[in-house]
């Protein structure tokens, strides 16, 4: 572990489908921003990518866009470079540089940039460095999505993090997961113990239980860092209108409607803001925000529609997220309570068409048989209720993409439980259990349900990937081969049959021609 970095320990290669281009078009729509159209060329760019998975998957899924990348980790740019060349993507480059670096090179201005998370995890001089490099490389027009940790929810947490922190420094293990680890356990026996702070600070408790559920890697890179500083959004919005860029609107849709910011009572409070900026800062304080997904853009400072027009998304396409029948027309529980059953005539016309193939907001409105403006607004209920969600307006080439199939091998290699696989026809990803994934790739692909058994039985011996199933008590047991042959056929069959639920959803997704 250095000053400014945690080194020899690989961070996750997950991916973040609300840096994808189609959603920052959607949520500046929504919010009465424009965006670069996705039909033509476009540029976009990801500051402190990590393993550059999202570059990757984005890179293969939208074949009409230019993808840079940047990390100032050597190896997870390696990392990124070797799952190129096994896929043979020609519209991605990855850097390994500082953001300063990238500001300087000979790169192209950009459409789109996305950071998930890196706000918080670097020093003030690199935050500069952010900023510097929107102010002279994002277009005017553009879009940006910063995320970062937030107050005031990080409030009761630092001190967990610091104890963390001090914990790990004083430990005699000479591997930085084994001293997260140590560090873990040193405060879950404090909580567990009722220690002060904990007994203070139940919040405190349950953000343990959360961290519990964690790859220990996520916690090492969050919790020993030096950097993981949180911020006031007001702070955040000041330093990105110093350097020209207006605020857009929050990456998590719901989060952009005033009546489901936060709870009833509170709406005149919000609606009496004389600002969207004063309305978020107020939404924080109330909801105790402790992680923010904003959007920002190259533009002058738009008023929020009262009423999206259709034409807003003239250059979105909307594609179903799951089958029909797995989408609830009411959901209860959540903050985010559903109800779409007054609608459920026009919406299962909507699913009906979307089954087949993305389609515009147009074609929505006309599926649905209903006017345009109810149209814009059963589209933004439907993406609200993860019925929907954006995508590329091209028609998708399905079929299992390459990509997939160098992440299978590297999940295999890397014994991951689950990994993340392009989907063409959404633009963004799905995880999956990485057995399935491999049948998944057998069944794209010509065969019989034996040899694709054993073709992925052998490269799970290859690669000595432990295979559990779970017992009738729920405990984990290693699988026989003749177990694994049994599921990966049995997988195969399902698959191959056009009428499963399993093969259903792999159409959806694009990846089965």
């Amino acid at each position: 572990m250095d000053g400014s970095y945690i080194a020899g320990v690989d961070y996750t290669g997950d991916f973040f489908d609300h840096l994808a281009p189609a959603w920052l078009s959607y949520i500046a729509a929504i919010n009465g921003y424009a965006s670069a159209s996705l039909a033509t060329p476009f540029t976009w760019c990801e500051l402190g990518c990590g393993k550059g998975v999202t570059a990757l998957l984005l890179a293969a899924t939208h074949p009409e866009g230019e993808f840079h990348a940047c990390d100032i980790n050597p190896a997870y740019i390696e990392y990124a470079q070797r799952l190129r060349a096994a896929t043979g993507l020609e519209n991605v480059h990855f850097h390994a540089k500082t953001f300063e670096e990238m500001r300087q090179s000979d790169l192209p201005a950009f459409d789109f940039v996305a950071l998930h998370g890196v706000y918080s995890w670097v020093p003030e001089q690199a935050r500069a460095g952010i900023r510097a490099f929107l102010r002279d490389r994002l277009k005017r027009g553009g879009l940006a999505t910063v995320s970062y940790n937030a107050m005031p929810g990080w409030a009761h947490l630092q001190p967990l993090r610091q104890m963390m922190r001090d914990y790990a420094q004083t430990s005699t293990s000479g591997n930085t997961l084994d001293r997260a680890r140590e560090a873990y356990a040193f405060l879950d026996f404090l909580a567990k113990n009722k220690a002060g702070y904990f007994a203070t600070h139940p919040a405190a408790v349950a953000h343990l239980q959360e961290i519990a559920a964690h790859d220990i890697r996520y916690v090492a890179h969050e919790y020993l860092t030096p950097h993981g500083d949180p911020f006031y959004f007001s702070d955040v919005e000041k330093g990105m209108r110093a350097v020209g860029l207006a605020y857009a609107g929050n990456m998590l849709a719901p989060e952009n409607y005033l009546e489901l910011m936060a709870p009833q009572p509170f709406h005149s409070v919000l609606a009496g803001a004389g600002t969207r900026v004063d309305m978020e800062s107020r939404r924080d304080f109330i909801m105790n925000t402790r992680f923010r997904r904003d959007l920002y853009a190259a533009q002058p400072v738009a008023s929020n529609p009262a009423n999206v027009p259709l034409g807003r998304f003239s250059g979105i396409a909307f594609c179903l997220t799951a089958i029909p029948e797995m989408l609830s027309m009411k959901t209860e529980g959540g903050r985010v309570n559903v109800d779409l059953q007054s609608q459920a005539e026009p919406i299962r016309k909507v699913h009906a068409l979307l089954a087949e193939q993305p389609a515009s907001a147009e074609a929505i409105r006309n599926a649905a048989g209903i006017p345009a403006q109810d149209a814009s607004a059963l589209i933004q209920h439907l993406v609200v209720a993860k019925h929907v969600a954006p995508c590329r307006p091209n028609a998708p080439t399905r079929g299992w993409p390459a990509l997939n199939s160098a992440l299978v091998e590297a999940g295999l290699a890397e014994r991951s439980p689950q990994i993340p696989l392009a989907c063409p026809v959404t633009g963004v990803a799905t995880y999956s259990d990485v057995v399935y994934a491999a049948t998944m790739e057998a069944a794209a692909r010509d065969g019989d349900a034996a040899s694709a058994a054993l073709n992925v039985l052998e490269r799970l011996r290859k690669h000595a990937h432990p295979v559990n199933k779970t017992d009738a008590n729920g405990a984990k047991q290693v699988a026989t081969d003749a177990e694994v042959l049994q599921y990966v056929e049995a997988a195969w069959r399902e698959l191959r049959d056009g009428k499963t639920a399993g093969a259903r959803m792999m159409r959806l997704y694009g990846l089965l021609a």
